[in-house]
């Protein structure tokens, strides 16, 4: 019954990753290191990712001047059991583009912090990214220093607040490297979802369709079932894809900048302080990192980090916070070039409205879901296979969502 919290995939850990691995990465920094024990299990639990599979592994070992020093890692490679993950992934560059990030970008962010005396940390330690002989991430345990994740996928509105806070300062480090003449960042215009594979799962080839079936059923959506067919015969995936791809399409987006790319409640950890609020966060999995428009993020953010509530009725509340923090930042880095407008970033939501579309008819079914404690991380493994997905789309608090969310949208123009 233990291992039932799992995902199956991460119980027995791969032959490569054993005690001849993990000393030759330690003795990196330290060559008298010898490893007199090791224990792995899994990293996380059922649900809190599909990209990848991860293991916790506690190492004891002895230095010179040290015995039996026991420090906790984090282990993050491909998935390679056969199932979901492995074939909704695989061929993709997603841990292509997460070794990079922490080789080659992380480090640059991190000078720039220390050229204006910022000490803010965003991203945990990574101790070792390798490409060969395994595709392999290897970080601190950031439980060790009493982080943690947020359960349930139910946001706090200081916690999306503070990781909002963080995402503004990457932005704005990204947007000055570029403006400054370091292009590299442009490199990154591809993930996931800019990946027809991707599509190829059913929840999403057909999430538009399930969500006008589902319109259709109801006598009180009747008024909008004409504009969604009209939106499904317009190939709303390839226009949500467009929206990634916006870079290299030569689109003119207002505000370019690397994003996170999968910028949802479950990419953060945070440690409170002694009266309960929020103390610190950072930033988690950087496999989707895509130079494109901001709004990338931001409206991933909306959708997969707000609560219902807040999504509703503090949406331009926080569009705004990042927006005075992204300002900040600049300023605190010392950019001198032109500064976008907080109208520039509202015309990109605008301009790429398909994938708030995409968000809304294709995953908020499954976070309200997985929320509301409607769906397991089994079940919704089954969904992605395209199984019992009705359930999500008449779940009473997705319905209550639409109801409200609908008419916002169809007065906003984000229908025509």
């Amino acid at each position: 019954m233990a291992n039932e919290q799992y995902n199956e995939d991460e119980l027995i850990a791969p032959e490569w990753m054993n005690k001849d691995f993990f000393e030759k990465i330690l003795r990196v920094e330290d060559d008298s290191i010898e490893i007199q024990d090791l224990i792995t299990k899994p990293g996380s639990s059922k649900g809190d990712h599909y990209g990848s599979v991860m293991y916790r592994s506690i190492v004891t070992y002895n230095t010179k001047t040290e015995k039996n020093v026991e420090k906790s890692f984090i282990i993050k490679t491909v998935p390679f059991v056969e199932g979901v993950k492995k074939d909704m992934f695989e061929g993709t560059d997603m841990f292509d583009i997460e070794i990079k990030m922490y080789n080659e970008v992380l480090p640059k962010f991190e000078k720039m912090l220390k050229s204006v005396n910022d000490d803010t940390q965003l991203w945990g330690k990574c101790v070792h990214a390798a490409f060969k002989p395994h595709k392999v991430l290897i970080f601190e345990d950031l439980r060790t220093k009493n982080y943690k994740p947020v359960d349930n996928w139910g946001g706090s509105w200081e916690v999306c607040k503070k990781s909002v806070e963080k995402l503004a300062k990457w932005h704005a480090m990204s947007y000055k490297m570029v403006n400054d003449g370091d292009r590299s960042l442009q490199e990154f215009t591809n993930n996931v979802f800019t990946n027809d594979k991707m599509y190829e799962s059913p929840n999403f080839a057909n999430g538009f369709k399930n969500f006008l079936e589902m319109l259709e059923k109801k006598p009180e959506f009747q008024k909008y079932v004409a504009k969604f067919k009209k939106l499904l015969a317009e190939n709303p995936i390839s226009k949500n894809k467009a929206t990634y791809k916006a870079f290299s399409n030569g689109d003119k987006a207002n505000l370019f900048v690397l994003n996170h790319g999968d910028f949802h409640i479950k990419n953060v950890m945070f440690t409170e302080k002694d009266d309960g609020k929020i103390d610190e966060v950072l930033l988690l999995d950087f496999q989707l990192c895509i130079w494109g428009p901001a709004v990338i993020d931001l409206v991933y953010m909306l959708y997969m980090m707000l609560d219902s509530e807040s999504r509703i009725h503090r949406r331009n509340e926080m569009i705004h916070f990042y927006f005075e923090k992204f300002t900040e930042a600049l300023q605190k880095l010392g950019f001198t070039g032109n500064y976008p407008k907080l109208t520039d970033l509202y015309k990109d939501f605008i301009t790429y409205k398909d994938m708030e579309l995409f968000l809304l008819t294709t995953m908020l079914p499954f976070l309200i879901g997985m929320k509301e404690d409607l769906a397991t991380a089994d079940d919704v493994e089954q969904m992605i296979q395209g199984a019992c997905m009705n359930s999500l789309y008449e779940n009473k608090c997705y319905l209550d969502h639409i109801r409200i969310v609908l008419p916002n949208l169809l007065h906003k123009g984000y229908l025509d």
